[in-house]
Formats: C-alpha cells, sequence, structure tokens
C-alpha cells in the first residue's frame, strides 16, 4: 500500500467519523511565534485545545512536521527524520478515551489489515481506564499491554513531577511487532491542568490528540527494513545514487541527505529561509550538512537544488505548490551550496590546523570561529572531528554562541513552548478583539489587565502582524491619560497592548477612550499600499518567479524582501521606481473586501510564499495592478502616497534581495536633499548641475593617466631593488633560499618584487621578503613544493606576533611596526633550514 494511498485512507476514515478533514498547517507556525517549526499535527489546534473552539469539534489532518531534537541519528537509524508526514485525529471536548482506542485499532485492523497478533501496546501505569479498554473492549492479551511510567507514557514527558504547568495527560501508544518494534500511533488523553507542585486537576473540557508517523506506517504496510526504502522515498534515494560514481556509497550519508533535502524543500516552499538565526539557521545547518555528506561520496560540485524537483515530484499529490515552487527552492538551495562551497576548503583547512594542534580537544571559541567565519554548523565539526578522534568543547562554544545571540534576543520571539504566551495572559485571554480600522479615537471596556498589557473588548490600534508594526497612542480614563501605549501586538486575533502607565490605574470593566497616533497611521498606511505596488512592479520588471521573503512597514520607511537571484541594475531600479510612481500619478482606488481563498484566487489574488490563511481572507485590490490577500492597513487611493523612491537595494541570503524606500514627504525630502547635493558638486566643479557627469569624468581619466603612471614607477623601484636582492641568495639543504628586507616598500611592491624573484629561484627554493613603511610592517613568503608558505610565515612570525594565511605557494601577513626585522630574517633563515631538512 502506497503513501498516497494510506493517507487517503486515514482521512477518509474519519471524515466518516465526523471529523473535519483540515489541510496541513505550514511549517512555520500560523499565529504562533513560541514554535521554531510546526512538529505535531495538534500545533495548529492550540486555541481549540486551550478552550477556544469556534468551528468543529472533531478534525484530522496529515500535517508536515520538521523537528531536529534527532538530528545526529538521521540516517543512521531505521526511522529518524527532521521532515515527516503526522496523521492525526483529535477532540476538543467531544468523545474521549474510549472512540479514540476503538477507532485507531479499526483502522489499523480492518482498514489497513494488520494482524492483531502483531499489535502490542502501552498505557501509563495509572491510566486504570485505558487499561481497561484495550483489556476489556478490544480485547488485547494482558501480556500484550505494558503499564509504563510518565517519562515514556505522558504528555509532556514526565510532566507530573518535572512540568511544565498547563494542559497535559497520559498517552497509550500502539507497537507494531511487539514493545521493541516499531511506535506506529500515540494517542494523547489530555485531561489535566498541571498546576504549581505537580497538582494535576481535570480540565472541563477532555482533548483527544494522536499521531501516527505516515512514514513509519507505510514501512509496516509495504514491508520495509526502513522508512527510506517506502515508495516516496525511491526515486529521491535513486536520484542520488545515480550522481555517485558507480551509483552506490555510504547508505547512511545517502538516506540523510534524502532526509535534508525534503526537509530544506518545504520549509523552503513554506518561506524559511538560509540564515545565521532561529528558522533559517536549521535549514541553512541542513543544507550545510547534506552538501559535506554528498562532498565525502565524491560529490564536489552543487547536487542538491537538482534534487528539489525530484522531491516535489515524489510529493505532488498532497503538496501541489511544490511543483510551481520548485525552480525558487532550487535557486534558494544553489545559492546556499554555492555559498558553503566557496568557503568549505580553507573552513577544512583551519579545522585540520585545529585537530593537529590542539590536546584532543577544540577550543569553544575556535569551534564558534569555524561557525561564524566559515559557516561551519557546530554539528559538522563536531561530526569531522569525532571521526578524527578529537573532541570539541560544546560548552565553551555554547558561551560564545550565547554572547552572539544576546545581541539579537530582543528582536527574537521565538520561545519553545507551544502553551507559552507573553506574561501570564495563559488560557485566559479574552475573546478576538474588534478591530475599529477607521476610527482615530473610540470608547471601549477593558476586558483584563495584565502587568504593562491591555486587552480591550474593541480597538483601533492595529496589532503588528505581517510586517506592519503596530499603533501606538494612549489611553484615556476620566478626562486623563492613564497610559501610553507603545506598542500593539497581534496574539492569534487579540490585539495585545504594551503600556508605559501614567499613574491612573486601570483594571478589567473600566471603560476608557482609546486614540491613536493618527499621523503615524497614516504615514503607515501610505507605506504599506506602496509595499504593494512595488511586488507588483517586480514581477513587471524582473518576472513573476518574483515573491515576498518578507517585509517591515513602518511610518518613515519600508522594507521589501523578494526572491531573486542576482542584484538589480540601476535601468531595472529606474523602471521598477517609475511604474510605482505612475500607479501613484494615476491615483487608482484601494479596494478591500472579505471573500473565500479559493474565490481571491480565482480573482487573481496573490497568497504570500509559505503564509497560511484561514477560510476567509481579507483581499486588498490597488487599481488593475495588485491584488493580494493582506490584513493590514492602506490609504484609499493611490494618490495619497505623493511619491516614491528608493533608497537601497542589496542580498540579505542566497536567492533573496531587499529593496528599502520611502515614500511621500519623506521622498519629497530626499529628492530636494539630492538636488542641493548636486548644486552644490557644480559649484565645486565651476559647472552647472547638467555637466557634472561631463567633468568627473574628465577628472577620472587624470586619475587614471597618474595610476598608470604610479604603476609604472612601482615597477621600476621593484626592478632596480632586485639584482641586489639576488645576491642574497643562498643554498640551504639543497633548496634556493632569500630572506631580505626591501625599503619603504608596500605591500603591492613586495608582490611585484617576489614574482621576479620566483622566477629567478625557481620552483625548489623558498623566499620571505619584509618592508616596513608608514608604521606597518609587510610580510610576504613564497615557497615551491613540497614546502608550505603559510606554514613557513607563521613559524616565522611566532615569537613576533605575526600571523598571516595564503596558499601553499604565496602566503603573507601584516602587523604594527617596532618589530626587529633583523632577528625577523634570522628566524626566517633558521625556520626555511629546518624545513628542508
Amino acid at each position: 500500500m502506497k503513501v498516497d494511498e494510506i493517507r487517503d485512507k486515514f482521512l477518509k476514515f474519519f471524515e466518516g467519523r465526523g471529523h473535519m478533514i483540515y489541510p496541513s498547517d505550514s511549517l512555520v507556525p500560523r499565529n504562533d511565534p513560541t514554535l521554531l517549526f510546526t512538529g505535531a499535527g495538534m500545533n495548529q489546534f492550540k486555541e481549540e485545545f486551550m478552550g477556544r473552539v469556534k468551528g468543529p469539534r472533531r478534525a484530522a489532518t496529515c500535517q508536515k512536521c520538521l523537528r531536529t531534537g534527532d538530528l545526529d541519528n538521521v540516517g543512521k537509524t531505521p526511522d529518524h527524520h527532521t521532515f515527516f508526514e503526522m496523521l492525526g485525529n483529535f477532540s476538543f471536548g467531544d468523545y474521549f478515551k474510549k472512540e479514540a482506542i476503538a477507532w485507531a485499532w479499526e483502522f489499523l485492523t480492518k482498514e489497513l489489515g494488520l494482524k492483531e497478533s502483531d499489535l502490542w501496546v502501552s498505557v501509563y501505569k495509572d491510566d486504570e481506564e485505558a487499561y481497561r479498554i484495550w483489556k476489556e473492549d478490544i480485547n488485547i492479551p494482558a501480556g500484550r499491554i505494558a503499564n509504563l511510567g510518565e517519562k515514556d507514557n505522558f504528555w509532556p514527558a514526565s510532566a507530573p513531577s518535572e512540568g511544565p504547568n498547563g494542559p497535559c495527560g497520559p498517552c497509550s501508544e500502539i507497537f507494531y511487532g511487539g514493545l521493541d518494534g516499531v511506535e506506529v500511533w500515540n494517542l494523547v488523553f489530555t485531561q489535566f491542568d498541571r498546576k504549581d507542585g505537580g497538582r494535576l486537576d481535570p480540565l472541563p473540557n477532555k482533548n483527544i490528540d494522536t499521531g501516527m508517523g505516515l512514514e513509519r506506517i507505510a514501512k509496516v504496510m509495504q514491508g520495509k527494513r526502513t522508512n527510506f526504502e517506502i515508495d516516496s522515498f525511491g526515486h529521491l534515494i535513486a536520484s542520488i545514487k545515480d550522481m555517485l560514481a558507480g551509483g552506490a556509497g555510504d547508505y547512511e550519508k545517502i538516506n540523510a541527505i534524502a532526509d535534508h533535502i525534503r526537509a530544506v524543500t518545504f520549509a523552503v516552499g513554506d518561506g524559511v529561509l538560509p540564515s545565521n538565526e532561529d528558522r533559517g539557521y536549521v535549514i541553512r545547518k541542513l543544507i550545510r550538512r547534506a552538501f559535506w555528506y554528498g562532498k565525502s561520496l565524491g560529490l564536489d560540485k552543487p547536487f542538491l537544488y537538482k534534487l528539489v524537483p525530484v522531491v516535489a515530484a515524489a510529493m505532488k499529490k498532497q503538496y501541489p505548490e511544490l511543483t510551481g515552487q520548485r525552480e525558487d527552492i532550487s535557486q534558494v538551495v544553489l545559492a546556499e551550496e554555492k555559498r558553503f562551497r566557496n568557503t568549505i576548503e580553507e573552513g577544512l583547512s583551519k579545522l585540520k590546523e585545529m585537530m593537529d594542534s590542539c590536546s584532543g580537544a577544540i577550543a569553544g571559541k575556535d569551534a564558534f570561529k569555524l561557525y561564524d567565519t566559515y559557516g561551519f554548523p557546530i554539528e559538522l565539526t563536531r561530526e569531522i572531528a569525532n571521526a578524527g578522534k578529537v573532541k570539541v568543547d560544546i560548552e565553551g562554544f555554547e558561551e560564545c554562541m550565547e554572547a552572539q545571540r544576546a545581541k539579537s534576543r530582543a528582536s527574537s520571539k521565538i520561545k519553545g513552548s507551544i502553551f507559552d504566551i507573553k506574561g501570564d495572559v495563559e488560557i485566559k485571554l479574552p475573546e478576538e478583539t474588534v478591530f475599529m480600522e477607521d476610527k482615530e479615537e473610540i470608547t471601549t471596556e477593558i476586558l483584563k489587565v495584565s502587568g504593562d498589557s491591555v486587552f480591550l473588548k474593541e480597538t483601533n490600534f492595529y496589532g503588528e502582524k505581517g510586517g506592519q508594526v503596530g499603533d501606538i497612542g494612549v489611553l484615556i480614563k476620566d478626562g486623563k491619560i492613564a497610559a501610553e501605549v507603545v506598542n500593539a501586538i497581534d496574539i492569534a486575533g487579540r490585539v495585545q497592548h504594551e503600556i508605559r502607565p501614567k499613574g491612573v490605574e486601570l483594571e478589567a470593566g473600566d471603560k476608557i477612550t482609546v486614540r491613536i497616533d493618527i499621523k503615524r497611521r497614516e504615514a503607515i498606511k501610505k507605506n504599506h499600499t506602496a509595499t504593494h505596488l512595488l511586488h507588483n512592479a517586480l514581477r513587471t520588471v524582473l518576472g513573476e518567479h518574483v515573491k515576498q521573503a518578507g517585509s517591515l512597514v513602518a511610518p518613515d520607511r519600508l522594507r521589501f524582501d523578494f526572491t531573486h537571484f542576482k542584484g538589480l541594475t540601476d535601468e531595472e531600479l529606474e523602471r521598477v521606481e517609475g511604474i510605482v510612481n505612475k500607479n501613484i500619478k494615476d491615483d487608482a482606488t484601494v479596494d478591500i473586501k472579505e471573500l473565500t481563498v479559493s474565490e481571491a484566487k480565482k480573482q487573481g489574488a496573490i497568497a504570500l510564499f509559505g503564509e497560511k490563511y484561514g477560510e476567509r481572507v481579507r483581499m486588498v485590490a490597488v487599481g488593475d495592478y495588485s491584488k493580494e490577500l493582506c490584513g493590514g492597513t492602506h490609504v484609499g487611493r493611490t494618490g495619497n502616497i505623493k511619491l516614491f523612491k528608493i533608497i537601497s537595494e542589496s542580498s540579505i541570503a542566497g536567492g533573496v534581495r531587499r529593496i528599502e524606500a520611502i515614500t511621500s514627504d519623506a521622498a519629497l525630502s530626499k529628492v530636494r536633499e539630492e538636488k542641493d547635493a548636486l548644486t552644490r558638486i557644480a559649484a565645486e566643479l565651476n559647472t552647472a548641475p547638467r555637466n557634472v557627469l561631463k567633468e568627473v569624468n574628465v577628472l577620472t581619466g587624470k586619475l587614471k593617466k597618474l595610476e598608470k603612471g604610479l604603476e609604472a614607477i612601482k615597477d621600476r623601484f621593484a626592478q632596480s631593488n632586485i639584482e641586489g636582492l639576488l645576491k642574497g641568495i643562498k643554498s640551504i639543504n639543497g633548496f634556493s633560499a632569500l630572506a631580505a628586507k626591501i625599503e619603504n616598500a608596500d605591500m603591492e611592491i613586495l608582490r611585484k618584487s617576489a614574482d621576479i624573484i620566483k622566477r629567478k629561484i625557481g620552483q625548489k627554493g623558498a623566499f620571505v621578503l619584509v618592508s616596513e613603511k608608514e608604521g606597518k610592517i609587510s610580510m610576504l613568503v613564497g615557497a615551491g613544493p613540497p614546502l608550505d608558505a603559510v606554514k613557513i610565515l607563521n613559524d616565522i612570525g611566532s615569537g613576533f606576533g605575526i600571523k598571516g594565511g595564503g596558499r601553499p605557494d604565496f602566503a603573507q601577513a601584516g602587523a604594527k611596526a617596532g618589530i626587529d626585522i633583523k632577528k625577523l630574517l634570522k628566524k626566517a633563515e633558521e625556520v626555511i633550514e629546518a624545513e628542508t631538512r
């Protein structure tokens, strides 16, 4: 039975038992900044599990998941993955243990046809109800029911004794082939609310949360030894083997490559791009690990990007969107492979030096340097080091990482626990806040005050989300300003107002007046609508492969990140800016309407790269130029924006560009500023503004002539010193050797001299040139095989505080003046003598 058939059977089975079938959530959890990635089917139902059920009380999904907790085991064991699919059925205060257990058993034995005698179960040792259902209702012999402790059969693991506080409960697992066989299904009975001291209070509404790994059950159904042999991996594994010489290789590494490229393909498809923090770092780490495995199997050139279409083809029935994204994803992967390939050799050389020079363990600060400078994930450093019987100081590395993380921690919202919500508002948040967008001032009621956060029944404050910053303003009570609102944040549809109190007490039930900073809001609206126009203009100029990869809409500027694989030319930037300003000049209407996702897409609306939407969406149509799904605030007509001006264009990641721009009065001020600067430059050049470029070209021509003359002087300088230098060549152990000082020469003159000396000395030799000029020491070493110029240079410099780098045939370094050059040259001869023995 193939993977697609198992998935379909599961969803149809539970649909027939009253479950609403939901599509998989994005790997980036929607409206939940507490999670790094979606790691379970229940993640998208956080609201329902917390008691706020608005839709059906029964649900079933096939959820794409990404976990990295078992990364080191991926490829080495039969069934560990980073990316996998999880089948799950859920009850939010509806059915409970009896139905969950009975349906799981029915599906496995009737729908899939597994033999009852091959199935074993485990239950939490104190869960007498579950034990009784399995033994008496399902008729499983007591010998095939295991009673296990809270570490194995409670969710979260060990929650009764160790926490965390919050919803929890016992679970029951189903195994194929014995308790040491394949764990195929986990049934979680969320029935308790853990309190301080380990007290377990019954929840008013008991929930069911089940999870069955699709790859694992497919392995069982297809009679395979590992998950990597099932049909959804078949073409992928074959494609990797086809790339290898002879079509064979280390199966553990091949399996790991297959796993990692699946994870990367789905994550990039959901909008996660390689970077050095949070989710982006995980994806960068997976690409680099997979590339390293490929390199160790003989694949020296980028190859992972070629596997993206293979993944898309294998998964197209359930995830057809990958087919349309595969070229974009491939380019992102290729760019990251190239970036790592450009640094890997030098990084490996540094790692080898560390391994050779350390006393059995690489220092944490050195491992961090490999990560920070050469892009080596610590896991890769550890893996290579361990292969050479060398340990890595992980604790020291983490200390360095922590110092770096501290700089960005304030801006990161990822916490870790699915029920981790800011402050003490857990499970007690009010219902969704009514947003009154077009009002500068409203009267409303306080629903909850939590520390420096306030929740209101209605609000005119836009809560930060979708790239748009939150509003600021004031809360007024009894005619007095009770608090400044310094930010507003959207948390799952509820607006949390972060306040700075002004000495007036606020409490639930108060009637207050709420006023936003309307001038700031208007500026934000202009920038947000301009962002939509910019997106449209980029797709017009560059092509429809351009997709939004991130944005910031603030009152003073806008920032737009998009997928494109090379920098924009000046001409392209001018065209983009021109299209946006023409759209502004047209003074087109901005129409906002609410409709279903399918209706919006039929009308041509763009859904953002990797974004997850509810059943009904808000479509923003700007004239006939742009239609996007968007929840932000916008101007009524494009003419309100006045002017759009691009400030910068740059690269922020492989295959991702960034444009920063300003609008309205800020753009007009920038234009005036640039005009004033041009006028001042013209005056300095004693010409009219229209002739500035002509005058600059004249000056550039003169400068090039001067530079050419200077180059000729340097050549003559180098040549004039050569005859005297060559007289100092000595024969040391059969090698030609020279150690000399060149007076008043910079590094460029040293290089020119080195080229001439290298030709004179030949391959079997080594030379060291040193100069002091303008308070700096320049040092250059050349060597022929088997000598290593880098080693010679650093051995010479070790007693003088000089350290450099380069290639085996050529190395250089610099240092502050004050070194005794005579002693340095004497040391040079000693080192060459030692190296040529």
